[in-house]
Parts: C-alpha cells; sequence; structure tokens
C-alpha cells in the first residue's frame, strides 16, 4: 500500500468531492466558487494537494484532509453502511463513491489496515502542509 501527496496545477475534485465539501454558494458542487468545508488552497511554488492511495493494483485519489477524514470515518467501521442509504440524501443511490470502490479493498482486514494507514499520513501531512508551507489565496 503506497500513499503519496503529489500538488497539481489545477484544484483536484475527487470521488469523495460532492460527498464531503458542499456548495457553500449555492451552485452545484462541480461549479461551486466555494465550499464548506472549503476546498484546499493553493500552496505558492507547489500548487493544489492530493493524496493518492494506491493498493492491489487500484488506486482511490483524496483531495482534502477533510475527504480523508470521510473515508477513514466510513472505511473504519467493522460492517460498511449500505451505499444506498450514504447516497439517498443527494438522490444518488449508486453513485457513492463506496460503490465505486474496488472489491478488493472492502474486507475488513484491508480496510483496519487502510485506516490506519491513512489516519497516519493525514496527522503527519496536515502538521507538514501548516508549520513549513505558506499559502496562497484560494484561486478554486
Amino acid at each position: 500500500m503506497q500513499i503519496r501527496l503529489e500538488y497539481r496545477d489545477a484544484p483536484v475534485r475527487s470521488p469523495l468531492t460532492p460527498w464531503v465539501h458542499k456548495a457553500a454558494d449555492g451552485k452545484g458542487w462541480w461549479n461551486a466558487a466555494h465550499y464548506d468545508p472549503p476546498m484546499p488552497p493553493k500552496i505558492i511554488g507547489k500548487g493544489w494537494p492530493v493524496w493518492t492511495v494506491q493498493h492491489r493494483g487500484h488506486e482511490i485519489v483524496f483531495a482534502s484532509p477533510e475527504e480523508i477524514q470521510h473515508a477513514i470515518d466510513v472505511l473504519g467501521q467493522k460492517s460498511l453502511p449500505l451505499t444506498r442509504v450514504l447516497g439517498r440524501p443527494h438522490g444518488a443511490v449508486n453513485s457513492h463513491w463506496l460503490s465505486r470502490l474496488h472489491r478488493s479493498w472492502k474486507p475488513w482486514r484491508v480496510r483496519e489496515k487502510l485506516v490506519a494507514r491513512l489516519t497516519a499520513t493525514l496527522a503527519a501531512d496536515m502538521k507538514r502542509l501548516t508549520a513549513r508551507t505558506p499559502k496562497a489565496k484560494s484561486g478554486a
């Protein structure tokens, strides 16, 4: 299992973005200018942060620390919630990110390791991002 933090030239939207970042300006999440919680700002000299997890030949991308925390909260449940229940508030019963997660990631033993790695990565990267890197104004 590999987890890496990279930077992109443009803001990133991941499969978790619509479930975590709600449009705060009355628009749909896909074209909103402001989100709650806000999307991460551009880091001067680097770009927008994106976390990629690769495991068992598949990957999942996270666009924010809040998305990582949301994945920890969902995947950390010993019995996974039903995706149709998770998607119902959005009228998207079969498009929740969990329904698109590859089945090789869904056994409890795999998720247990994934959650532990995501938790450690989140703590380390948040400390590193907030301590040493100046931030630019959010452009997205």
